[in-house]
């Protein structure tokens, strides 16, 4: 098995291919029309420039003095059908009648934090191979500055933030434990490449008749860059099985959103750094 690459290394080499491919752009259009492969470029530019201000995020909580917290990894769900307004409820049933799958599903991978008494933390974090494993909780070194926390898990490795540390649960999903849910928790290869070739003959289908064979390359690779770059900004788990598919351990199921300062006291008196395999 391949050694995975670290988060910060592939998030820069999307905003290098994000950036350079957009630079490309007023050149191949020089010699053939504007399609709507256009459109791509302001929001490329514009993910490339939120995922730099994050990096340097990234760059402040890693240097972050540690401490220790318990950390239970969860999916993003969308709620029953009966937890919903009518009108899901009616197009849940609609979709029942006609044998759809309507089982929530769920791809964003968040992380839930606790230390002792204090309230809990909420953090979608950058998907990483191993995280499949780490179902059940955990001891983590929390390192928390600029509005997001860099976890440091114990003969595992690093987690990083894709979005800010939230005092409260998010809004408008259930957070179930990875590896504890009995929905459907897996993005299927297929339907994340039907959803990338439609929107690939849609972008550069025109250019492809037209006979501009590069601008119709253009467009495939900024299409698969941005849908990898929007993959990790939110968080998903890619296609594949979890490991175990058992309930979290220690009664972790529930994850209650109290609104409360998170305690920032202490540091750990253990290592700071994480051994990596």
């Amino acid at each position: 098995m391949s050694r995975p690459v670290p988060a910060p290394y592939r998030v820069t080499a999307t905003v290098v291919a994000l950036l350079g491919l957009s630079a490309a752009a007023p050149f191949l259009y020089r010699t053939g029309p504007v399609g709507y492969a256009a459109l791509l470029v302001p929001l490329g530019l514009l993910l490339a420039l939120a995922w730099t201000v994050r990096l340097g995020q990234w760059m402040l909580a890693a240097g972050a003095p540690p401490w220790p917290a318990r950390l239970t990894l969860h999916l993003a769900q969308s709620p029953q059908a009966g937890q919903r307004g009518r009108v899901v409820r009616a197009a849940d049933a609609i979709g029942r009648g006609a044998n759809l799958d309507t089982t929530p599903a769920g791809y964003a991978v968040w992380a839930v934090l606790r230390r002792g008494s204090a309230p809990q933390l909420h953090q979608r974090v950058v998907w990483e191979r191993w995280l499949r494993e780490s179902t059940g909780e955990q001891r983590v070194l929390v390192r928390r500055r600029a509005g997001v926390a860099v976890l440091d898990v114990e003969g595992r490795g690093r987690i990083w933030p894709s979005s800010f540390t939230l005092r409260r649960r998010p809004w408008g999903v259930v957070l179930t434990p990875l590896g504890g849910t009995s929905a459907s928790n897996d993005l299927s290869w297929w339907r994340l490449l039907t959803v990338i070739v439609m929107v690939v003959a849609l972008l550069a289908g025109p250019a492809l008749g037209r006979g501009d064979h590069l601008d119709a390359v253009w467009a495939t690779v900024y299409v698969v860059v941005l849908a990898f770059a929007v993959g990790q900004w939110f968080g998903v788990m890619p296609p594949g099985r979890q490991s175990g598919e058992r309930p979290a351990a220690g009664g972790s199921a529930k994850v209650p959103g109290p609104r409360a300062e998170p305690h920032r006291g202490g540091r750990f008196t253990g290592t700071s750094k994480t051994r990596k395999r």
